[in-house]
């Protein structure tokens, strides 16, 4: 049994990782074994010098690889090999971090259609922290994430954690030090649990 966890912030430690840390942490209590990725290590880049390689069976009768070389696809193997997958996105100027939309949108040249996306994805126990404000736009993030990782008939486990909910600075990164989101985070990691005994 194995729990991933990826945090898609810009910064090497701060309220994506520390949630990340702490929702594995309660897993591992289960007996599954953990894994942190947290993307400042990693290198994500955008769609780029495309030629259609995800279409290429079909256009040109051969299967080709996307031209970008990065850790997209290990990352996308590890989320393939998971049974639980968390994902921490952190709110941008009122949208969703770079590095989380460079990274979804590259599962084209990965993943190759939507019942392999289904199965090998959507079909894990799957959970969404999503941090920023509602007033920086915090919800309309909260909800393209969940859009982006959902089948319609089962939404995803997911929360939105706002600082000023907590007396924070949204760039203090220091939102695990309150209680209130521990109990939160520890909520989202009873229902993950949840539905692991209701698969299993």
């Amino acid at each position: 049994m194995k729990a991933l966890g990826i945090a898609f912030s810009a910064r090497k430690r701060g309220n994506c990782l520390s949630s990340i840390e702490y929702v594995l942490a309660e897993l591992k209590k289960q007996r599954f074994e953990t894994e942190a990725i947290n993307i400042y290590d990693c290198a994500i880049k955008p769609c780029s010098h495309c030629n259609y390689e995800y279409f290429a069976e079909s256009l040109r009768g051969k299967d080709e690889e996307c031209p970008i070389q990065d850790n997209v696809p290990e990352i996308y193997r590890k989320m393939k090999e998971a049974d639980m997958i968390v994902l921490a996105v952190p709110t941008y100027g009122g949208k969703t971090a770079s590095l989380y939309n460079a990274f979804t949108e590259r599962a084209q040249g990965i993943i190759k259609n939507y019942e392999e996306f289904k199965r090998d994805v959507l079909g894990k126990v799957f959970a969404l922290i999503v941090i920023g404000n509602v007033p920086a736009g915090g919800d309309l993030a909260y909800h393209t994430v969940v859009l982006d990782n959902r089948d319609c008939r089962h939404p995803p486990t997911s929360l939105l954690l706002q600082a000023a909910d907590y007396g924070q600075s949204s760039i203090g990164g220091t939102l695990i030090t309150n209680e209130r989101v521990r109990e939160r985070l520890d909520s989202l990691a009873k229902s993950m649990l949840r539905q692991w005994k209701g698969k299993h």
